[in-house]
């Protein structure tokens, strides 16, 4: 009689095979017969992988035993509820992350641009070798500040940012989070126009200094220029040339020493030290119709080149030299305007001056568009001294919360104290260091829903920015976006190796002191470090310990210091995604233990079916099979309550994770950052759940499916009936 019919509780067929295998000895090897053919395979080991998973599977379905279908569905609850715990907590860990990043970057750049010093003032040119740089995306000036902010009674710690308004959007999206007022309300742009004999200004911002141009020809319109009234060093005057010429290519303008002849750079008297010392001061290449750049120069006489005029420079004063077609000779001729480098605007104004370009015409008088306040007429060809003029208040944006903290909304009036207005430029007498304000009114509200931005983040003009702080046109950094977010760190080298090249001067230089040390250090030239001829490799070993200490306090890159460092988003952040990490880790590690120990119930459920089938593994083993077809046994069968169980707690986990997506769960911003709860699923998190906890299940499940494999037949045959 076949064992299939001795034995009906012993299934012996394969599901996967159309053959039945009977017979009193199950083989370990597996022979299938083509159908069509009759050509026959040897399969050695898929016999025992379908034999075991058919016998792990009804074992799975078996409803015989209450008790044993009671353990195999905690064994399932257990992993399920584990493998739940872990998606909810990994989600929720994950979305904290993508929502940081997300709100990081809703104010902030990829990366920034610093100088290693605090005078930051050739950014301009910086800026345009930045943005030529392949794969940024766009870069724009920002200043960076801590002042206190006040409006009435209230008061609040707040971080003043400068920003360009003309090129911030091409880095950050600051319009995307207004949400009260509007950006625009932050513009310095006043505009002058010709009405009869009136010179109408509007829109002008409090606490600037402008210069009016108005044109020669009856069709153009005049000019709004904005001064820098930062004041100059002890004995220095700042001079800025200002170019009327109608047009004409760029003229290198320069301040030789008066005492030196022109035609003979290298003469003078010898003894003269003071002639010896002075050098020509470059003013820069001055253009048509604009205004250059300010520099400082030493009190006392000077020659201007090219129109050959003798200048006397005062100390402490704001010179602009007015570059213009001369009538009487030809040429070019240079008017100064000389204005004290101390003299403070008045509140609530601005100063204005113009100057007339024209030829003919009635004089023209300086009014405001929104009221009568008529100031000295300018004739042609003339210039006024700075006139006040009432004027609006400059722009600021606040943060949603730092505006709630100070009660403030959209044409509230805010004020910025800082007791650091001047340092930065060697002010440090009584005027630099008093403590200086500025009235400020609120035009917009944001809210980035990051909560250390939204408490303590102020957007203001960088021209407001640097005017306050009296330092001229000193930035902090120049905020940079690359065009993938992924690949920042190849932009930033890319960045820095197009405004900080190390080129090969460079390297040989650096060499040369590097060997240059090293022979002093050889000499006994070094206090503290002494190298003697090594004995042995115990010798030797010792003077490379004291070389390599040398070397550590040397500077980077074979004594190069690079004059800009560059900071990516993560390195700024750097501390806030550590915390999150490490928390990730943390809570992983504490959910993983639930599913460790549903693997383990899973374990004792198994001890439990194999006590159950003690005999029927005895049947299976004295019909030959093997000990692996029967640890295999067992091993599939707890992968298949784990499977079941993954497949549940995943289930449930993805549904935790909508519910509390769907309800919106409300979070105190100013412990959490932010004010919801984020939750953020990803597949690949789903399936290094799903990898772990098999793997988890296979390791736990070797003891169980070891102690059935060890069982000897005749134990089990002794149990039957």
């Amino acid at each position: 009689m076949p064992a299939a019919g001795l034995y009906p509780n012993i299934p012996f067929a394969c599901g996967c095979w159309d053959r039945m295998i009977e017979g009193p000895v199950l083989e370990s090897r597996c022979v299938l017969a083509d159908r069509h053919t009759g050509r026959q395979t040897d399969l050695p080991y898929l016999r025992r992988l379908g034999l075991a998973a058919f016998i792990a599977l009804r074992i799975v379905k078996s409803r015989r035993s209450p008790t044993l279908s009671l353990v195999t569905l905690i064994s399932i609850a257990g992993i399920a509820c584990g493998v739940m715990a872990l998606t909810v907590v990994l989600g929720v860990t994950e979305g904290f992350q993508a929502t940081f990043q997300e709100r990081i970057l809703g104010l902030y750049p990829h990366m920034v641009v610093l100088k290693r010093s605090s005078d930051f003032t050739e950014w301009p040119e910086l800026l345009e070798d930045i943005r030529a740089t392949p794969s940024v995306a766009g870069a724009t000036p920002a200043t960076y500040d801590d002042m206190m902010m006040a409006a009435g009674v209230a008061r609040a710690g707040a971080i003043i940012k400068g920003i360009d308004l003309a090129s911030v959007a091409s880095v950050v999206d600051i319009p995307r989070l207004v949400r009260k007022g509007s950006m625009q309300g932050l513009a310095e742009a006043p505009h002058v126009t010709v009405q009869g004999d009136r010179l109408v200004l509007a829109d002008a911002v409090a606490g600037t200094w402008l210069t009016v141009l108005v044109p020669p020809g009856p069709s153009a319109a005049p000019r709004v220029l904005h001064e820098d009234r930062t004041p100059p060093d002890a004995g220095n005057a700042r001079v800025a040339v200002l170019d009327l010429r109608p047009s004409g290519a760029p003229l290198a303008v320069q301040l030789d020493p008066a005492d030196v002849p022109r035609d003979d750079p290298d003469g003078g008297d010898p003894d003269d030290l003071e002639a010896d010392s002075a050098l020509p001061v470059p003013l820069g290449a001055a253009t048509p119709g604009t205004l250059g750049p300010a520099f400082e120069v030493p009190a006392g006489e000077w020659r201007l080149t090219p129109t050959g005029q003798r200048l006397s420079l005062d100390p402490d004063t704001l010179v602009t030299l007015v570059l213009a077609p001369d009538p009487d000779e030809g040429g070019l001729v240079a008017r100064p305007m000389v204005e004290p480098a101390r003299s403070a605007g008045r509140e609530r104004m601005a100063m204005v001056r113009v100057v007339d370009q024209r030829l003919a015409g009635p004089p023209l008088t300086l009014t405001r568009a929104d009221g009568p306040t008529p100031l000295t007429p300018t004739a042609p060809g003339e210039h006024t001294s700075y006139q006040p003029v009432p004027a609006r208040l400059p722009g600021i944006l606040l943060g949603a919360d730092l505006a709630r903290r100070l009660e403030a909304d959209v044409g509230t009036e805010v004020t910025l104290v800082t007791p650091l207005r001047g340092v930065d430029n060697k002010m440090m007498g009584p005027f630099g260091m008093a403590p200086s304000s500025v009235m400020h009114e609120v035009v917009g509200v944001f809210e980035s829903g990051f909560y250390e931005y939204d408490v303590r983040l102020a957007l203001v003009n960088i021209d407001a920015a640097q005017r306050f702080l009296n330092r001229g046109p000193v930035i902090r950094w120049i905020e940079v976006r690359s065009d993938d977010l992924v690949q920042v760190a190849q932009t930033k080298r890319r960045v820095a190796a197009a405004i900080d090249p190390y080129s090969l001067e460079t390297l040989v230089a650096s060499a040369s002191e590097l060997r240059r040390k090293v022979e002093r250090v050889a000499d006994g030239q070094v206090t503290g470090i002494h190298l003697e001829r090594p004995a042995g490799f115990v010798g030797g070993l010792n003077n490379a310990v004291d070389m390599l200490g040398l070397l550590k306090f040397h500077e980077v890159d074979f004594g190069h210091r690079p004059t800009y460092r560059l900071i990516d988003w993560k390195e700024m952040n750097k501390n806030l995604f550590s915390a999150l990490m490490m928390q990730e880790i943390i809570l992983s590690i504490f959910f993983f233990i639930i599913v460790v120990v549903g693997c383990f119930v899973v374990v004792g459920s198994q001890i439990m079916v194999i006590h159950d089938k003690t005999p029927d593994i005895a049947i299976l083993k004295a019909m030959g099979a093997t000990g692996l077809v029967v640890r295999l046994v067992f091993t599939m069968q707890g992968l298949l309550v784990s499977g079941i169980g993954i497949v549940a707690g995943l289930l449930l986990g993805v549904g935790a994770c909508a519910v509390i997506g769907a309800v919106d769960y409300q979070l105190d911003a100013a412990i959490y950052l932010i004010d919801r709860l984020p939750v953020q699923l990803e597949a690949v998190v789903l399936v290094v759940i799903a990898v772990g906890t098999l793997v988890c299940t296979l390791v736990a499940t070797q003891y169980s499916a070891g102690r059935a494999a060890a069982k000897q037949p005749v134990q089990g045959l002794r149990m039957l009936d």
